[in-house]
């Protein structure tokens, strides 16, 4: 069976045409603004001509040969995330809140697990998991920058450990490994791999992955469940087996002309190209039945030996780890527990670049210019006749890093990695 023929399932001929057409023309990219950072005025006098995203607040579609967002210096201070428009829906619907624990299965590269502490206020707490390891590095690299505090990062097979956190999670973002057919105009390698029984194939594995998710939900909780998908197979059929197959409830998802429902089967929303500015998308809110009876409580500074603005502080190695929620991790491998504050080097904190995304207020600040801003991100030190100590770098009252002078000169503890001309 050809793509456009098992489309017939659950769409007319017009809407395929359409949506065909629609895979012919680029792809739309947007960018979701870092609040802890950078302010819809500051960006938009940066960057003019762009458009504001049509749902998400904080967010905007750009013309990529226009701005290259990626190579921008703002880019590298973590003022912004890029991330395709209809990926920020998802986590736009969840609606979580600063009390949530929310599980994101599926999470690499990060995106919904970001949008979602952004909208978190980076209070509450996040564990952003995905079962590859070395995908995982990239949602790492992306809390760094953005210094983000309330996620957790783990690497697990959770049909191994479901069973240890049963009705455990507020909020539970599942998007589910799919066929791709939402990312064509995307990704043409997507184009060229996709088949029917492909489908079918991951159908299996959603179904099994909801279930799970299900489980793991506390009574009252929410899951936002979402594919890159077009095929019926994949999205509604999913939600419909969850709901033959336990108690779970559907949530309204508000009425928007962008969105496509299915009539027939009125589960969720999908998001296609000639509809709304994005690429393929398809999503449902499920609720489990019930009221959740430990509503998790605000987070408070806690007063530790260094002064340090979290309520745990873990010690792995030489280096300390901080966060502010609690929460049973046992059986979760942990690759990022919270903030990674630094290193322990005789009583001292050799300060991480996490760390000095992350933190709001420092002992010293030292101001820099765009020139000496540059120098640093190359990596070399800089001329700096000021008292002896560790100095949060600020530029246009961005973080930076936190470097150490000696009186005379500002050593480099900039990653080695991120060392590069803007």
């Amino acid at each position: 069976m050809d793509f456009q023929e098992h489309l017939k399932s659950y769409l007319s001929n017009k809407e395929i045409e359409e949506l065909s057409n629609s895979l012919l023309e680029e792809n739309k990219h947007a960018v979701l603004l870092n609040p802890r950072k950078m302010s819809d005025e500051t960006f938009l006098s940066l960057f003019p001509h762009v458009s504001k995203h049509p749902i998400v607040k904080h967010a905007y579609i750009y013309d990529k040969k226009e701005y290259e967002l990626g190579k921008s210096i703002y880019h590298a201070l973590g003022c912004f995330y890029l991330q395709e428009p209809s990926a920020m829906i998802p986590a736009y619907l969840l609606k979580a809140d600063e009390n949530d624990i929310v599980l994101d299965m599926c999470a690499a590269p990060g995106g919904k697990s970001i949008q979602t502490a952004f909208l978190m206020n980076n209070a509450g707490l996040i564990i952003s998991n995905d079962l590859s390891r070395s995908r995982v590095s990239a949602i790492v690299e992306n809390v760094e920058r953005l210094g983000i505090g309330n996620i957790v990062i783990t690497s697990n097979d959770l049909s191994t450990i479901s069973n240890k956190y049963l009705n455990s999670f507020d909020k539970i973002i599942l998007d589910a490994p799919c066929s791709g057919s939402g990312m064509f105009r995307k990704d043409d390698k997507m184009i060229k791999d996709w088949s029917y029984n492909k489908v079918i194939k991951f159908a299996e594995t959603q179904k099994q992955l909801i279930s799970i998710a299900y489980n793991m939900l506390k009574p009252g909780g929410t899951i936002c469940y979402s594919t890159c998908s077009f095929s019926k197979e994949e999205d509604e059929d999913v939600i419909k087996y969850l709901l033959d197959n336990s108690d779970a409830e559907l949530l309204p998802i508000e009425d928007n002309t962008l969105f496509y429902v299915n009539k027939k089967e009125s589960y969720g929303v999908h998001l296609f190209p000639n509809r709304f500015p994005g690429e393929g998308h398809y999503i449902c809110l499920i609720k489990k039945p019930g009221i959740s009876s430990n509503k998790n409580t605000k987070t408070t500074v806690y007063n530790n030996k260094f002064n340090l603005p979290f309520n745990f502080i873990d010690k792995y190695g030489d280096f300390l780890f901080g966060s502010n929620t609690d929460f049973n991790l046992k059986y979760f491998n942990i690759v990022r527990k919270g903030v990674k504050i630094g290193e322990l080097i005789k009583d001292e904190i050799k300060y991480d670049y996490h760390y000095a995304h992350y933190v709001d207020t420092f002992k010293l600040i030292h101001q820099l210019n765009e020139d000496e801003l540059k120098h640093y991100m190359l990596g070399e030190t800089l001329p700096a006749n000021l008292e002896k100590g560790y100095y949060l770098l600020t530029y246009k009252d961005i973080n930076v890093d936190i470097a150490k002078c000696d009186g005379r000169l500002m050593k480099n503890h900039l990653p080695k990695g991120l060392r590069n001309k803007f």
